[in-house]
């Protein structure tokens, strides 16, 4: 559990150090934290930067093994979709693709990360060419 200090530090939601602590009329022991950036009230009960922190880093983790193990994309969908579970500022997809490209460069994983496969351009290629080869042949044989 977080302590009045941890909360009166920084804002677990959104990071900012601009809060303002106010205490209940009716339990002076109690003490809502007030964040001026995100507008939200923390709450003794609420999760503590350090949790949020431990939350980011198995987030992070987790992502890795996933770029590593199935790809790219799927680590980002990963990141996208926890990264906005924590309750912080909004995480967009561009900005989730940038982070988890900035956090395998960082680690030197880029050229790990499998990248997808391009046989699909090939075989789209080649069926065209079959309809175009049979068109011709069927042109060339039928007017010949």
């Amino acid at each position: 559990m977080s302590t009045v200090q941890d909360l009166a530090s920084t804002c677990p939601y959104c990071g900012s150090h601009d809060v303002i602590r106010t205490v209940p009329e009716q339990n002076a022991s109690d003490v809502i934290i007030v964040c001026i950036h995100c507008h939200r009230a923390v709450l003794p009960g609420s999760p503590s930067p350090r949790t949020q922190v431990q939350a980011k880093k198995a987030i992070t983790d987790q992502v890795v093994d996933l770029c590593l193990n199935h790809g790219l994309i799927h680590g980002v969908r990963f990141y996208y979709t926890e990264m906005n579970k924590l309750g912080g500022p909004e995480v967009n997809l561009l900005q989730a693709k940038q982070d988890v490209d900035t956090l395998l460069a960082s680690r030197g994983l880029t050229h790990a990360i499998k990248k997808p496969s391009k046989n699909g351009c090939v075989v789209v290629l080649i069926v065209l060419l079959l309809i175009v080869a049979s068109v011709v042949y069927f042109f060339l044989s039928h007017h010949g």
